[in-house]
């Protein structure tokens, strides 16, 4: 391989060797020359067969000890390592199509003012249980209906090194787990000038199996750390196709209306309940009517009737998650900084380790 390449992906990988295996497949079927590109793995203390699954395919594989320090954490290791003019972070769960790698780089080549890139779900997770088809859709119908901005919010992205490093590389502090670092950095290249696109035509897959549990898990914490780390209406500016709007935005309305028929109800005879109940839940259908109509022509109205439930459901995690998170940045501020991190905002350098900026 020659010194000189275009493209460094790197894929951060902590017990994940049942996708691993098909991500990295995956990476190298692309259409790029093989000569153009390396592929960086970064093993975030798995224990697992995961780095023995990455040097199977990887030119390199990095493996970090001790405790696990999360994906921001792994990938900025690499990013240090990579040789490439620009950096390409493909989760350990993703398996993205022939042509997804090279046509962020030709993006990102061909426009001057076009920094970072980011490919979007496609509408089949490998997964073909209830769960990780609903978060699938939940997610797709995000990124597809909102379009405008620049949206850096997939487990598929790509960076100017250039612009990753002047910038100050992932907040591996405040993220020490998988959560909207992604979206952090994203704000971060656009506030210091660098252009930013969500791609709806460059597409990749998700392998993770998702249950009930771990998608409401994961509304709670994206919905929380949004709030109180990022702001949610600066965010929503920047990042719209996040999943956390896609459930708040018609919450909002569903929540007013059903409050109206519940008060209303308390002057009417008890008779008047079925009829109450009976309006609110046409309010909740009608307030989320667009994503029922979007799951009903990708999986069909049998899928719908056993969604909107859930989704209902997960509006209401959803929405407490955001006063939680709201609640603790008035009252505790958000997350500090380690130690060595502040150590070096106090003497100026403030580049690396990122320090956060006032909103």
């Amino acid at each position: 391989m020659t010194s000189a390449i275009s493209l460094s992906v790197i894929v951060p990988v902590c017990d994940a060797a049942d996708t691993l295996d098909r991500a990295l497949s995956a990476i190298l079927a692309s259409e790029l020359n093989r000569e153009d590109y390396e592929l960086i793995v970064v093993d975030d203390s798995s224990s697992d067969t995961s780095p023995i699954v990455a040097a199977r395919y990887a030119d390199t594989v990095i493996r970090l000890t001790g405790r696990q320090a999360g994906p921001a954490y792994a990938r900025n290791r690499g990013a240090e390592l990579a040789r490439g003019a620009v950096v390409a972070f493909v989760d350990a769960d993703v398996m993205v199509r022939p042509g997804t790698l090279g046509g962020m780089l030709q993006l990102i080549e061909t426009h001057a003012g076009l920094d970072a890139i980011a490919a979007s779900h496609d509408r089949s997770p490998a997964a073909e249980n209830f769960a990780s088809l609903y978060w699938n859709l939940l997610v797709h119908y995000g990124e597809q209906r909102d379009v405008a901005g620049g949206s850096f919010t997939s487990g598929c992205v790509a960076v100017r090194r250039s612009a990753l490093f002047s910038t100050g590389l992932y907040d591996e502090w405040r993220f020490a787990t998988a959560c909207l670092e992604s979206v952090e950095l994203g704000k971060r290249l656009e506030r210091a000038g660098h252009g930013v696109l969500l791609c709806r035509d460059l597409q990749v897959t998700r392998l993770k199996r998702w249950s009930l549990l771990s998608v409401c898990r994961e509304v709670w914490t994206r919905s929380a750390l949004l709030t109180r780390s990022l702001g949610y209406h600066r965010t929503r500016e920047l990042a719209p196709t996040e999943v956390v709007f896609t459930l708040s935005r018609a919450a909002a309305p569903a929540f007013a209306l059903v409050s109206m028929v519940i008060l209303c109800s308390a002057f009417l005879s008890e008779p008047g309940w079925p009829i109450a109940i009976a309006i609110a839940v046409a309010g909740s259908i009608i307030a989320n009517s667009s994503l029922y109509l979007f799951f009903a022509r990708a999986r069909g109205l049998p899928f719908v009737m056993a969604a909107a439930p859930v989704h209902i459901f997960m509006q209401c995690v959803g929405g407490i998650a955001l006063c939680i998170g709201r609640l603790m940045r008035d009252t505790v501020g958000d997350r500090l900084p380690d130690a060595a991190t502040q150590a070096y905002a106090e003497v100026g350098l403030e580049t690396w380790p990122p320090v956060p900026r006032p909103q």
